[in-house]
């Protein structure tokens, strides 16, 4: 059932878009070099980004910082345009299905080297929150934006105990969502 639920995010991904409207949105919420760093991902990432932030808004979590995680917390995925590496939506289902199906290949097979190709897309996939969160930090994130875009995919065991962990618990549910 989940991958059907994936292929259905990929059909999404490919017929995103983002209205002006909505970039106004992203720009009351975030510094503006971290806006710049949302300008960077692509289409599909901006619109995932923005989905997980209303359902944040629409179940009633206006939180600044929360907000700020969840337009960025896929930022560290664009790590290897600079490469020449780019992480597209063609790319990004497999990547996905891959992570999802075979995690300890993935983890086999992922290499930190932009000339590794493709190897290197599957460090960046793996890796992009702690990647995020370093360019967040750079672009003036709070330490709180910055803690959750790093832990966003990590597994929460038990209630959580403190605002933290109940902010990192929402971000999964919103990005789970989406």
């Amino acid at each position: 059932m989940r991958i059907f639920w994936r292929l259905r995010q990929f059909v999404r991904g490919v017929a995103a878009h983002v209205e002006a409207a909505e970039m106004l949105v992203v720009a009351r919420a975030l510094p503006k070099a971290a806006l710049c760093r949302f300008c960077s991902i692509p289409l599909d990432g901006q619109r995932h980004s923005l989905n997980v932030f209303y359902s944040l808004q629409s179940a009633g979590w206006h939180d600044p910082d929360l907000a700020a995680a969840a337009l960025l917390h896929d930022a560290g995925k664009v790590a290897g345009d600079a490469a020449g590496i780019f992480l597209n939506p063609w790319l990004r289902g497999p990547l996905v299905l891959l992570s999802v199906l075979s995690p300890r290949k993935m983890d086999q097979l992922a290499v930190d080297n932009p000339a590794a190709g493709w190897r290197y897309l599957l460090y960046i996939h793996r890796e992009h929150p702690a990647i995020g969160a370093a360019w967040a930090k750079e672009d003036g994130c709070s330490e709180l934006t910055c803690w959750l875009i790093a832990n966003h995919q990590a597994t929460i065991s038990g209630r959580p105990t403190n605002r933290q962990e109940e902010l990192l618990a929402l971000l999964q549910w919103a990005d789970s969502r989406n």
